[in-house]
């Protein structure tokens, strides 16, 4: 089963996708931060854990640092960082990555991830 690799601005719209819907450290940290109380964030944190988790590790920040030295070399390194980690855990694991944000078809360029738009 395909491995779909959720980021935030998908996640909040409800998007949907064919395979398994993941979630990595980052994302889950933004969605957390969002949270407007300890029971909302409480209640988030439950959600969340509804979704297989992909690891973040040594050899993802490593992806995510050159692939920015890239973007670098073309003026388009000024993504997100978020956004950065995203797609490199992607590429670590073979997954898509659902979103509605355009620094992934930036990141596309530079990392191994298929990028995937909710219809």
């Amino acid at each position: 089963m395909r491995l779909v690799l959720v980021d935030k601005s998908a996640f909040v719209r409800g998007a949907e996708s064919e395979g398994e819907l993941c979630l990595c450290a980052v994302t889950r940290m933004e969605l957390l931060y969002s949270a407007r109380s300890a029971s909302d964030y409480e209640r988030i944190g439950a959600a969340l854990g509804e979704f297989r988790e992909l690891r973040m590790d040594a050899e993802t920040l490593a992806a995510a640092a050159s692939a920015q030295r890239e973007l670098a070399g073309t003026g388009r390194h000024r993504v997100p960082i978020p956004d950065l980690l995203i797609a490199a855990c992607a590429q670590q694991h073979g997954a898509d990555v659902l979103h509605v944000d355009r620094h992934f078809d930036v990141l596309a360029g530079v990392l191994a991830f298929t990028p995937v738009r909710p219809a």
